[in-house]
């Protein structure tokens, strides 16, 4: 069972000189850093990230760091393209942003790379390669990872046992996921509907197709960024057999992904493909065991990298220079691993697992190190300019697939027109 854990709040110190105004701020001592620092972490994460801000400004006397709940990633992003736009510096000195990579064509960043490969860096080949390509765009490494996730399989350990099948094996295939469904989608009153699904996702976001599709041995983009293959034969066939979940196996629901999570902890829902984010939310919340295993693989195992990262904006060295030393804190073995065990993100280092600290962690909640392991199969799915049009394109495949308004081969060949013209017009 999950551990609730305590999370320290940041404690405010306050200063005040009997002869000042109340709303007199409190000067920043000559020589310190004073540096702006835009999240999207609102809720239990956000008080983390607060607590580790304050640790971090306890520790470094001579930068002091204001942390700022912007709203969700596409807020701060387009908060930042505003500014962008109308010719002014970005707000913030460093910011986190979903879709980082691409922000560096507009020459508001500065490479990551500048500070990582630099004489105060650190050694790039400790970090998983998928984190990497994720914040990679036309060759360059633009922003560092922080809050990522992945896909997984979460179950229902108790409807395993009623349905017959073994809850210390969860399906590994995708042959074997069809077979689990079956065995798990009940019409409990007889009446003709399903009151009991197999398998559900919590939405049709490009994110889990494009798993089906690299475990099917496909590739989401070409080499030089300019072309998506969604209409490939590996991509047809992984959307055919999302098709077939729906419409031949009957063991997911048509176009209705918003409610998946609330039916799995309902207990209406057998498995569940969501991101490992959700973890801690889910083992709070089940009223029953939870399994958590690997995506079901195809050709490959494979699991796409999501989330945001950390950038950092030109201005002052000085500033840039103190901004990198609080991107790098927060990055730390260390505190990656705090970040994870506090949040439910993923570490970002291959040796986290076999941290102290991260062990003690596994002894009170064995389920996160499915997701730790996970990473052994992690991929960074290449950030391009046309990502949100991809995600509506995909969608609508998706949609027209369960609802038998196309074949995966006519609805894909239509996503990749669409999001090609875009490519081809920037």
């Amino acid at each position: 069972m999950f551990r609730k854990l305590a999370v320290p709040l940041a404690i405010a110190v306050l200063l005040a000189a009997s002869c000042a105004p109340v709303s007199t701020p409190t000067p920043t001592p000559t020589g310190v850093i004073k540096l702006e620092f835009w999240h999207a972490m609102g809720g239990r994460n956000g008080k983390v990230l607060e607590e580790m801000v304050a640790r971090f400004n306890r520790e470094h006397p001579g930068i002091q760091v204001e942390a700022t709940f912007q709203g969700k990633y596409s807020e701060i992003a387009e908060k930042i393209w505003t500014a962008i736009q109308a010719g002014a510096v970005p707000p913030p000195d460093v910011a986190q942003i979903g879709g980082a990579p691409l922000f560096g064509e507009t020459g508001a960043l500065v490479p990551i790379t500048e500070f990582t490969d630099g004489p105060n860096g650190i050694d790039r080949t400790k970090i998983y390669d998928a984190f990497w390509a994720y914040n990679t765009a036309d060759g360059q490494i633009w922003s560092m990872p922080f809050n990522n996730s992945m896909p997984v399989l979460y179950y229902n350990k108790d409807l395993f046992k009623e349905a017959g099948l073994d809850p210390a094996k969860p399906p590994q295939t995708w042959d074997e996921l069809v077979e689990a469904a079956r065995a798990l989608t009940k019409d409990a009153d007889g009446d003709g509907s399903i009151d009991q699904w197999g398998f559900n996702t919590t939405s049709s976001t490009h994110w889990y197709l494009s798993a089906m599709i690299l475990q099917n041995g496909g590739r989401i983009i070409n080499e030089d960024g300019t072309r998506v293959l969604y209409d490939s034969p590996e991509a047809v066939e992984a959307l055919q057999f999302w098709g077939d979940l729906v419409n031949k196996y009957k063991v997911m629901p048509p176009a209705q992904h918003k409610g998946a999570k609330s039916d799995f902890l309902a207990g209406k829902l057998g498995m569940l493909m969501a991101s490992s984010a959700s973890l801690f939310g889910i083992l709070e919340e089940a009223p029953f065991e939870v399994g958590v295993a690997m995506l079901p693989a195809k050709k490959a195992r494979v699991a796409p990298i999501g989330g945001a990262s950390l950038v950092i904006f030109k201005g002052e060295e000085s500033k840039m220079n103190a901004a990198w030393e609080f991107v790098k804190w927060l990055t730390s073995p260390e505190n990656s691993n705090y970040w994870a065990m506090n949040t439910g993100y993923i570490p970002i280092y291959k040796g986290a697992l076999q941290s102290p600290q991260m062990q003690e962690f596994l002894k009170e909640n064995p389920l996160y190190k499915t997701v730790v392991e996970q990473l052994e199969y992690s991929y960074g799915i290449p950030v391009f300019s046309e990502l949100g049009t991809s995600d509506t394109e995909l969608r609508k495949a998706v949609e027209k697939v369960e609802l038998g308004a196309a074949t995966p081969q006519e609805a894909l060949a239509e996503a990749a027109k669409a999001v090609n013209k875009a490519l081809g017009e920037r």
